[in-house]
Formats: C-alpha cells, structure tokens, sequence
C-alpha cells in the first residue's frame, strides 16, 4: 500500500470523525503520538448521547466490544462446532458469565491502532515504539479503562508479543486466522491453479469502483451484507456505502467490483500498511448459482493482488476449509489486554477469561479447525 503508517493513521482518524459510518458502533477516536508515530485509538463510553438524548450502549459493535465478541458473537458462531454436547455446553457458559463480565465493565475499555477491522494490521513502526511509554500516556488520559492490543499472532507480529508479554499484559484468544505468506506454496496447490484459470475466463473482470458512483457503493455494501450479515452474524461489522465511499476518496481501501457481462456481482477491497495487506471488504450477489465460483473469483483476485505488489496476506477467520486447501497457514490470533491498574473484581474476572480463552477456546479452534 502507498500510504506510510502516519499518514494512514491520520487519515482514518479524519475520516471516522464523520458519524454513522459503521452501524451500531459506539466509540471515540483518539491519537497519541510516541516515538515519532501516530497511534489512534478508540475508547468506550458506557452513556452516549443519541438524538438528544442519553442512553446506555448495547450491542456495542465487536471491534470495541469485547461484551459483544464474547457473549452475542460466540453465540451465533456456536453452530460451527459439531459436537452437541459441547455446542450446549458453550452456549450455558455464555449465559453463566454474561452477568459477572457485565458486572466486570468490559466494555470499558480503551483500544489502541484500533482501525475498526475484523483483522487490525501494524505498521513497522511498532518494532521499535516504546510500549510502555504509551501505556502510561494512555492511561493518563482514560486510568479507569482497560487498556487492548487487538489481532496479534505469532508469525506476523512476533516483536509486539515480546513487548506485551514482558510489559504485564494478559492475553485473550481471539480467532484462528489464515495467512498466506509463501505464494509458491500457494500456486502449487491444485485448487489454486484452478482458481487463476478462472481469472482468465472471458466476459469477466475485475474493476476499480468510483467512490461517486453512488449505485455501486450501495450494491458493493447489499453484497457485503449478503455474506457477512445474513450468512454469518448480524454482530459482524456493519460498514455503510458512504463508509466504501469515504475510505476509497482518502486512499485508506482500494474497492474493486468483479463484474460478469458488465453486470457487477461481487465486491473486495484490500488495505494495509508496509507490507501487510488485510481484505476487510469481500462479499457477493448470494442468489446467483455456486457453478459461477463468485467467492473462488474473488479470493484468487486477492491472492494474485498481494502475490504481485508482494505483499503479505492475512485473509482473516472464516471458509477455513477453503483456505487451507489453498496453502494458508492456520495460527492463533491473540488481543492482549493490560489490566494491572483496575479494582480486584475486574482483574479477577479478566485473568478468569484469559485462562478461559486459553484452556477451553484455543483446543476447540485447533480441534474443530475453525
């Protein structure tokens, strides 16, 4: 991506200045600046102010919610384990812990680089920033709030781990993630290659969408909503047409539309910083037929996209069957939480979620290959 981290940061933070860009997200952005680099983050208020009047936040979007990934995401994802004892064991336990992780305001939290994507990415920057400089500058602004790390792995973000571990932090499992990090790997696979003849195939294409064409950043959000909303969760992000539209004119997305006969049928957009590339933006027209490989078109248009500005790919959670016969490498993302400074109640309950999160959710990842 053409955009070094301050000026990414900079320009995300303007953008999310204008209201109502992601539905059902309650948050304020905010930046620091440490070690010459610019840090937004979001921090949670439990009372806003909606229409001219106050009102508690529920349902708070996942990304600065940790209530909402925990309880009401997990809930709707529970289908996935195939194992009926364990679906209604998991599905008690987040009724059991609602109330005391309520209680705990987990939601009153702070989170640092937040870029509002299910996959938050880190510049290069973030191997030298004086971590715990920034948490003592965070936490003079916001002392009662937890203070988190979203989306960090292993393989990607090993240098941040070191700093987080060896500064105090706690650490939550979040997701299996897939990452493409080895192309010839990837171009070996036989359902790869099969994948780029389809690329090749006539009457279709792939274009970049005008952030002024106002129909096609309406139909790129109808089909985002098809896959992401009405298949998956209405608890994942629920990004707006001016959202693709705003990002697109401050150079934060690239939007393409994948169009058949000049009939657009399909939407992905990439973003990234350095070279790490994350596809927040992927979804489809669901009513057309599966022998039109709407989904395969798109992810092969990813791959080949980071294969030729190379780039490292993280293609986020989810179709982890389809992922991995593609040569992703499956590992383990973490958000990282720092709670050292919050009553005993609220560090008791957060160390029990990370033991939770370790013991009970990371073997069902792994064992179930989610």
């Amino acid at each position: 991506m053409k955009l070094n981290n301050n000026e990414f940061q900079q320009r995300f933070l303007t953008v999310m200045q204008k209201p109502g860009l992601i539905r059902q997200l309650y948050t304020q952005f905010i930046s620091y600046k440490q070690d010459d680099a610019i840090i937004s983050a979001t921090v949670n208020h439990p009372i806003i102010t909606l229409q001219g009047k106050q009102s508690a936040v529920k349902n708070n979007c996942y990304v600065v919610s940790p209530m909402t990934q925990l309880i009401y995401f997990t809930r709707d994802e529970l289908p996935k384990v195939s194992s009926r004892i364990l679906r209604i064991f998991c599905l008690g336990l987040t009724y059991l812990v609602e109330v005391p992780f309520r209680w705990a305001k987990l939601d009153q939290i702070q989170t640092l680089n937040n870029l509002c994507f299910s996959t938050n990415f880190y510049a290069k920057a973030w191997k030298t920033i004086n971590l715990k400089a920034l948490r003592k500058q965070a936490l003079g602004q916001y002392p009662h709030h937890a203070l988190m790390l979203r989306s960090l792995n292993e393989k990607e973000y090993p240098e941040i781990i070191a700093k987080v571990k060896e500064d105090g932090w706690l650490p939550i499992v979040n997701r299996q993630v897939y990452l493409f990090m080895d192309f010839k790997k990837w171009q070996q696979k036989r359902d790869a290659r099969a994948d780029l003849k389809l690329l090749k195939q006539p009457d279709w294409c792939f274009r970049v969408l005008d952030p002024d064409n106002q129909v096609l950043m309406k139909l790129a959000e109808d089909y985002y909503n098809q896959l992401y909303l009405d298949k998956y969760s209405k608890h994942n992000i629920q990004f707006t047409s001016n959202y693709f539209a705003q990002h697109v004119k401050a150079g934060l997305l690239e939007l393409y539309g994948l169009f058949h006969k000049q009939k657009m049928l399909g939407v992905v957009g990439f973003c990234g910083i350095d070279d790490t590339l994350t596809v927040p933006i992927i979804g489809y027209n669901m009513q057309m037929p599966k022998k039109m490989a709407l989904y395969r078109r798109l992810v092969a248009f990813n791959l080949s996209y980071a294969q030729q500005n190379n780039l490292k790919l993280n293609l986020s959670a989810g179709a982890p069957e389809f992922k991995r016969l593609r040569g992703a490498e499956a590992v383990i993302e973490y958000n990282f939480v720092y709670i050292q400074h919050l009553s005993r109640y609220q560090k008791t309950v957060w160390h029990f979620l990370s033991w939770l999160s370790q013991h009970l959710y990371k073997p069902l990842l792994e064992r179930f290959e989610l």
